[in-house]
């Protein structure tokens, strides 16, 4: 490297230095340049950083604005090797010590992984260091860089199947064994989802964990290449064939436990990206076991023990539908009662149940598979989601002549599902006298009990504040423990919408209204809490935190929160 290093040239501007360097050549990572410069001239390496922020126009890192939840979204492994520690959120922007600011793919890779633009400044590698020996404690055998990997599940068996029940050799190839540890490792950590996907000049493994991707691993290009090859051969997919998306499916049993796991792989920028969702397959439970509201909860014990009707589910992918749906069937699941499921896929298997895998590629549609199954004499059926008129209408005629109809419609908002269903052909008049109930759920990571603490006048964020006076209450805050191996949750809890169709909204609905302001009032009156107050009761009961509320609802919670509030002084007054 050239004599001209700019940590060289900031030590020489150093005021009394008056030794150059001109015969150093810096060698090794960076914790070693900045140790040869700080011999070389006698300095420390705190006065050696305060030099270059100056010469290189940059702040001089202040770690006591670190956020110990922030600084955990990057694995401990990845900020030891690039010397690198998020410090905190500032509006978009994330602020990021660095020891290194000339490495550009660093910085290219954080902006990528924080999602959003990184400010930099410069902090010495041991000052780094020791934050982060702060942050996760001593050095550990975390090959991930997110939570301890246990030597007993390390040398569990993992049993893998093909579709058709086909045994897979894990320990044949040094591919098959990653492909084998990349699933033991997110099994562990309770991811619902893999990610591998190429990123210069290899790939990265991400896992979705509590609805949040963490990155785990950097694989080489060729080593990438290998692993998508013996992915699409053992999982059904054709393996000669690179440029068209392909679907697989294989069965996982780990630690006595059953894992089902969808693959999906699709072509980008001339390579291959894998995401392998993994289904647990005793994840169907009673609503008991959902971390339900107890009001919720016992609302939609009432509702499932309907024998006929329908009620809809909305909210966005990954909001808990599907499990909460069979959570339903599972109060419904006796040996009197016959239930059949149409999905694409089937997602959880349901012992004494009947159920219909869609595949449009054969003919085989939603449509097509509700008439055939009810022919069948089902007394409950479940839809993994209406999405087409002649679905919608067979669905409500279903409804309406005795059976017991459970699905899914992509709407955000609850009683948007009343206005999807009539956009699909159902009449007025069929839905007010089929629908039961419409409700929209979604997920937000539950504060860890161990660490969590109520956050003080001084410490809350203009958003926390504004909670604050519309709710009258104070927020929540959480530092991360071992418990929750640092980022301060644990677990997801459910905030859920049920709207009810008592008289006056089936009323309503048969006068074909769609106006969302007069429906919220008709179900307000009637007693429905609506995602915004749900979301606000969590934080109060200390069960979620402020920022992830808007994470996961936006900044219309305010709004809306707003809105409902006035709206219940109302009819109070009323």
């Amino acid at each position: 490297m050239s004599s001209r290093h700019w940590l060289i040239s900031a030590a020489e501007n150093i005021a009394g230095i008056t030794q150059t360097a001109d015969d150093i050549h810096l060698q090794g990572d960076v914790s070693a340049k900045w140790a040869a410069v700080a011999r070389r001239f006698n300095i420390t390496e705190e006065k050696l950083a305060d030099a270059s922020a100056d010469y290189l126009g940059i702040p001089r890192a202040d770690l006591t604005k670190l956020e110990p939840d922030y600084a955990s979204l990057i694995p401990e492994n990845v900020a030891r090797t690039n010397l690198i520690l998020p410090l905190v959120k500032q509006g978009s922007h994330n602020l990021v010590a660095v020891a290194d600011p000339s490495d550009t793919s660093v910085l290219e890779e954080l902006a990528f992984s924080l999602g959003g633009p990184v400010d930099i400044c410069l902090a010495a590698p041991a000052e780094i260091d020791s934050a982060l020996n702060d942050l996760f404690g001593d050095a550990r055998d975390d090959a991930s860089g997110w939570g301890k990997i246990s030597s007993s599940l390390l040398a569990q068996e993992l049993t893998l199947r093909r579709k058709n029940g086909d045994r897979i050799e894990t320990d044949k190839s040094a591919t098959s064994k990653l492909f084998a540890e990349l699933l033991k490792r997110a099994f562990h950590i309770g991811a619902s989802d893999t990610h591998i996907q190429p990123y210069g000049d290899g790939a990265i493994v991400r896992n979705r964990v509590d609805g949040i991707l963490y990155k785990t691993l950097e694989l080489p290009a060729s080593v990438h290449a290998h692993l998508i090859r013996h992915v699409k051969a053992v999982s059904g997919m054709d393996s000669t064939k690179n440029m068209i998306p392909q679907d697989g499916e294989l069965h996982m049993e780990l630690e006595h436990r059953s894992v089902d796991l969808r693959l999906s792989v699709i072509p980008v920028s001339g390579d291959e990206r894998l995401v392998v969702r993994l289904l647990p397959q005793d994840q169907v439970r009673s609503l008991g076991m959902l971390r339900l509201e107890a009001d919720d909860r016992d609302k939609l014990e009432r509702l499932s023990q309907n024998a006929d009707g329908m009620i809809l589910m909305t909210g966005p992918t990954g909001s808990g539908k599907t499990s909460l749906l069979y959570a339903m069937l599972a109060q419904k699941n006796t040996p009197d009662i016959n239930i059949m499921t149409v999905e694409e896929p089937v997602e959880y298997r349901l012992r004494g149940a009947s159920q219909i895998d869609v595949d449009p590629r054969t003919g085989l549609t939603f449509a097509k598979s509700l008439r055939s199954i009810l022919r069948q004499d089902p007394d409950v059926v479940m839809l993994g989601e209406i999405r087409d008129e002649e679905t919608a209408e067979i669905a409500a005629q279903a409804a309406m002549t005795g059976h017991f109809v459970l699905s899914t419609v992509h709407t955000l908002d609850a009683l948007l599902a009343t206005v999807r269903m009539q956009d699909l052909g159902v009449s007025a008049v069929t839905l007010a006298d089929a629908l039961h109930a419409v409700a929209s759920q979604r997920l937000v990571r539950s504060i860890c009990e161990s660490c969590k603490q109520p956050l003080s006048p001084d410490e809350m964020t203009d958003d926390e504040r504004m909670f604050g006076e519309i709710c009258e209450r104070p927020g929540w805050k959480t530092t991360g423990c071992d418990e929750c191996l640092g980022t301060g949750f644990s677990g997801r809890v459910p905030v859920i919408e049920i709207v009810e169709i008592g008289d006056q909204m089936k009323k309503a609905l048969r006068a074909g209204r769609q106006d969302l302001e007069g429906l919220e009032l008709i179900a307000a009156e009637s007693g429905t809490r609506f995602l915004a107050e749900g979301f606000a009761q969590r934080v109060i009961g200390g069960q979620t935190t402020v920022k992830e509320v808007l994470r996961v609802y936006g900044r219309t919670f305010f709004s809306r929160l707003k809105k409902f509030r006035n709206l219940r002084k109302t009819l109070q007054g009323s």
